[in-house]
């Protein structure tokens, strides 16, 4: 009887924070939100935060007032990555609302050339420090579920990130050539930020004039490489910032070959699509792109920081044929938002059966 009532009832969630449309933590709520068996609430609503991008100040007017109302009318609460979000979810908590929480990466010095930033360290601070108290935490990636066991102790259940199946079916490469003029090319998303390592693209671009490149993210144009990395843009590279995600998709479904330089991922949404569209991806042979790519039948893994290593493979991918097959099942089976979404409702479950427990 009571099993049967646990599997009956329709959790209600609080999870976030959401501010950006943008970025791998924001896709991850997103895809609970349209995967979960359970009620999701974003915190803040979609409503809510076409407000608050309108003025700087109503960000802070409305941390205030989430801070005096809480959020322990829920059934759990669930945070990832924001120090603000993970103590709101440490004082929501009673003993009629579960706290969850999800690690995604930790910011690491040795992985930005001036150290790391006020702003990273408070947030370093805030996951080991009061994330590590909720009742489960859960871990994206096994390499930092490693890491966070043998450094701090900090013990975390792994599911992956995942990826949404239907948007990456839905993508269309000549809706992309057609809006952007642009085809034939090899493919960077990221940002500005040292840990994506876009200078190395960059270079890449450098070695290989004969074939053409595009960057795709946040600040990633002339002015911005220029000032952080001092480097000159080859005329084979075209940058084109930040776009809809709807066009990001189309971007991927596009290009000949898909490419990750980064430093440190935990388990990166853009590699998982361009996995599941079949493309053949080159990436370093460290962190969660290891852990996704696994080996050569799934993907190119070169030397991290070897440019003329960088460049073979990336030459390899562009005449690979059926590894891209591979690689589509590979992450159909393991990282569908489908499949992922049962694990995390399995986990949403479990912290319920406990609540119940406590009741009862």
């Amino acid at each position: 009887m009571y099993k049967k009532y646990i599997e009956k009832k329709i959790l209600k969630i609080a999870i976030g924070p959401v501010f950006d449309e943008f970025g791998g933590v924001s896709r991850h709520i997103f895809g609970i939100n349209k995967f979960s068996s359970h009620k999701i609430v974003e915190v803040p609503s979609k409503f809510v935060r076409i407000v608050l991008n309108k003025n700087g100040r109503a960000t802070w007017l409305y941390r205030k007032f989430r801070n005096r109302v809480r959020l322990s009318h829920y059934d759990i609460v669930h945070s990832h990555v924001d120090p603000w979000f993970v103590n709101l979810c440490r004082l929501s908590r009673t003993k009629n609302c579960k706290w969850i929480h999800t690690y995604h990466t930790l910011y690491f010095k040795e992985d930005y050339s001036n150290g790391l930033k006020m702003w990273q360290e408070k947030i370093n601070k805030g996951l080991l420090e009061i994330a590590s108290q909720a009742d489960i935490k859960i871990c994206i990636s096994n390499w930092l579920h490693d890491y966070l066991y043998k450094e701090y102790s900090i013990k975390t259940e792994v599911i992956p990130n995942g990826f949404d199946l239907d948007e990456c079916d839905k993508a269309n490469p000549e809706r992309f050539i057609k809006k952007y003029n642009l085809s034939d090319f090899i493919l960077y998303i990221g940002n500005l930020q040292s840990v994506k390592n876009p200078k190395q693209f960059v270079e890449l671009a450098k070695q290989m004039p004969k074939n053409k490149f595009v960057m795709i993210g946040r600040n990633l144009d002339e002015a911005h490489l220029d000032r952080e990395y001092k480097v000159l843009i080859p005329k084979n590279l075209i940058l084109l910032n930040e776009i809809k995600h709807e066009d990001t998709i189309d971007a991927i479904s596009a290009c000949k070959a898909f490419i990750m330089t980064s430093k440190r991922e935990g388990i990166p949404t853009a590699l998982l699509e361009a996995m599941a569209m079949g493309k053949p991806v080159v990436v370093p042979n460290h962190s969660g792109c290891k852990e996704v790519v696994v080996s050569s039948d799934y993907g190119f893994l070169y030397k991290p920081n070897i440019l003329d290593d960088l460049v073979d493979k990336t030459q390899d991918a562009m005449g690979s044929n059926n590894i891209g097959e591979n690689a589509r099942k590979r992450v159909l089976k393991e990282y569908n938002w489908e499949v992922i979404a049962k694990k995390i409702d399995s986990v949403y479950e479990s912290c319920a059966g406990k609540l119940q427990g406590m009741k009862d």
